[in-house]
């Protein structure tokens, strides 16, 4: 009889998802120690993302064995954050792969967390797979300005916005 993998800690879960992109932590604003936006302190589950490539870039991302702290944007503002590792109680990844602490999940919050399939269990892998949602692929072509694009490329036409009168006015 094997014993089942041993689950990681929150620290080294957020350090694997990491590397590999954009990773979410959801925690407890209410718990003690943590650290963000007033109106978001009395939130049961607040998800903060992390990221190196993120569009806006986190300046000064820190890691240790007490949380997580970092300037993340809120609302295009600048704040200091800190999360201690005790108020987080899940990690995600941005595929959605991670870790739930069941344990530390607020009483009144609640999470569903899809099945993972047995190894070898094909048919529910397929079925899982045949309940996801396919995101929409956006492709951008370019056309060269002296070339007519083909009708297909084209879509449909855009209605044309009114423009609105100007709104600043010149005070000498």
């Amino acid at each position: 009889m094997s014993c089942p993998p041993e689950r990681p800690s929150k620290q080294q879960a957020f350090f694997a998802l990491l590397k590999e992109g954009w990773t979410s932590l959801h925690l407890d604003a209410r718990r003690a120690g943590v650290l963000v936006p007033e109106p978001f302190r009395t939130e049961a589950h607040l998800i903060l993302q992390y990221g190196h490539d993120l569009p806006i870039p986190i300046p000064d991302l820190e890691i240790d064995e007490g949380g997580v702290r970092a300037t993340l944007s809120f609302s295009r503002a600048a704040q200091l954050t800190f999360v201690p590792w005790s108020a987080v109680y899940a990690v995600t990844g941005d595929d959605g792969r991670g870790v739930l602490f069941s344990e530390d999940v607020p009483s009144d919050v609640s999470v569903v967390a899809a099945p993972v399939p047995e190894a070898g269990d094909a048919a529910a892998a397929e079925e899982l797979e045949a309940q996801a949602v396919p995101t929409p692929v956006r492709r951008l072509q370019s056309v060269p300005a002296h070339a007519e694009p083909a009708p297909e490329l084209l879509g449909p036409p855009l209605v044309a916005r009114r423009r609105k009168r100007p709104q600043l006015r010149l005070v000498k």
